[in-house]
């Protein structure tokens, strides 16, 4: 059986000097609504200028939750991509994952680093879905509904394992299959983040996994669809 672990590192080894590209200074501005921006080593004053509604509860969790099952979606790619005879248009489709998602998840990071920075850690306060934006000086703690244990469209171990231990075609339909489900739940994630988010930069990454992973759907649809 191969090793999840050993997959991962190899593909994110590869796609390593995209990820310094993708995380770029936040701006005073909005950003794109086609792309995520990040937050990092930017002037205080530029930070609170661009975060005028410093990050409540729900962009925070979003922000919590999505960078774990942006990882799983790593895993999942990366166990198609050590998997044998497995079609190109799968192969290349999942090492464009790995590549998004990857820089996707440093961007997020760079996020929390930033939002750290600009609000005294001492001043932390409990919360869950749905609570007010905290009092000034506060940063949100606390996901209520939102627990990863609870997210849609993640695969259980039975599932990764099945997957790692396929090849070929059986590899290639899993993978897609589970893929499908997985980028179905982000978008439930992404639309609550468009919806219900305060923050300009957590709304922006919202958008981005709304367009890119319906396409994405899209593309792993006809792909199924193809195969004998």
């Amino acid at each position: 059986m191969r090793s999840r672990v050993a997959g991962i590192g190899v593909v994110l080894a590869a796609s390593i000097g995209l990820l310094g590209v993708t995380v770029v200074t936040l701006g005073l501005t909005s950003p794109p609504a086609s792309a995520p921006v990040a937050a990092a080593n930017v002037d205080p004053a530029v930070t609170d200028a661009a975060t005028a509604a410093y990050p409540t509860v729900e962009d925070h969790c979003y922000i919590e939750g999505m960078i774990p099952h942006h990882e799983q979606a790593l895993e999942l790619s990366s166990l198609v991509l050590d998997a044998s005879g497995v079609g190109e248009r799968t192969r290349a489709l999942a090492e464009f994952i790995v590549a998004d998602q990857s820089a996707e998840i440093q961007t997020m990071r760079a996020w929390q680093d930033a939002w750290r920075q600009a609000i005294p850690a001492a001043a932390v306060t409990e919360g869950g879905h749905g609570d007010h934006a905290p009092a000034s000086g506060a940063v949100p703690s606390g996901c209520g509904d939102h627990g990863h244990t609870g997210m849609r469209g993640m695969a259980t171990p039975e599932q990764l394992a099945a997957l790692d231990a396929a090849e070929s075609v059986a590899a290639e339909r899993l993978f897609l299959e589970l893929m499908i489900v997985h980028h179905e739940g982000a978008l439930d994630m992404a639309t609550r983040a468009v919806t219900e988010a305060s923050n300009a930069f957590v709304r922006s990454s919202g958008k981005h996994v709304l367009v890119e992973q319906a396409r994405e759907i899209g593309a792993m649809t006809d792909l199924l669809a193809s195969m004998p």
